[in-house]
């Protein structure tokens, strides 16, 4: 137990260290991008007016296949804020540590005791941005590996940004990262798999 213990310490230290790092390195014009990336407000209409394309370019699977990852990603928001979150029980950064960049309420806002006191209790493993980003580009990744590639490069930095902006520790994303990867994977397979079984139904004699 004592090593187990040793090693849980050092991993949070490892966390603690490179969340102050990543958080600490700033400038305006990422004080900027990371809000903006962070609620989807630099990629939504662009994100929105592909899938409106799609769904009425594509072919009857592919829209199959969107409508499936949309589902997928609602189904790994609540999985994430209402099992695992709860399960784990993790605090937020801003609510354990002092003197670190807190992007609340429209504003930055450096820590402190005060402030820890005052704001509200929220959980924090694993990020739901994260969770639902990875699902996202894993999904995607099982069916069409070139739409997959900047979802991928989304979905980093929507991690990032959540880092940057003080919500979450870089475990967090990792854990976001590893959920969305068999979450997204095992929503794919099922649903390949029941397009292959209509297919099937449908070329019966």
């Amino acid at each position: 137990m004592g090593e187990i213990a040793c090693l849980l310490n050092t991993v949070h230290s490892m966390d603690v260290s490179l969340f102050l790092m990543i958080n600490h390195t700033r400038n305006g014009f990422l004080d900027w991008l990371m809000v903006r990336i962070s609620d989807f407000g630099l990629f939504a209409p662009l994100i929105g007016a592909f899938l409106l394309y799609r769904f009425i370019r594509g072919s009857n699977r592919e829209r199959a296949m969107w409508l499936a990852g949309i589902l997928a990603i609602i189904a790994s928001d609540a999985l994430c804020a209402r099992v695992i979150k709860p399960l784990v029980g993790r605090m937020r950064p801003y609510l354990s540590l002092d003197h670190i960049y807190v992007y609340k309420s429209g504003k930055w806002i450096l820590t402190t005791p005060e402030f820890r006191e005052a704001v509200k209790k929220s959980l924090s493993f694993p990020s739901c941005h994260a969770t639902n980003m990875w699902t996202a580009a894993f999904f995607i990744w099982g069916w069409n590996r070139l739409y997959a590639l900047p979802v991928f490069l989304l979905a980093f930095l929507v991690s990032y940004s959540r880092i940057y902006l003080g919500v979450h520790y870089p475990l967090d994303c990792l854990g976001g990262m590893l959920v969305g990867l068999l979450w997204g994977t095992l929503i794919v397979l099922i649903v390949k798999r029941m397009i292959r079984l209509w297919n099937n139904v449908g070329n019966e004699p």
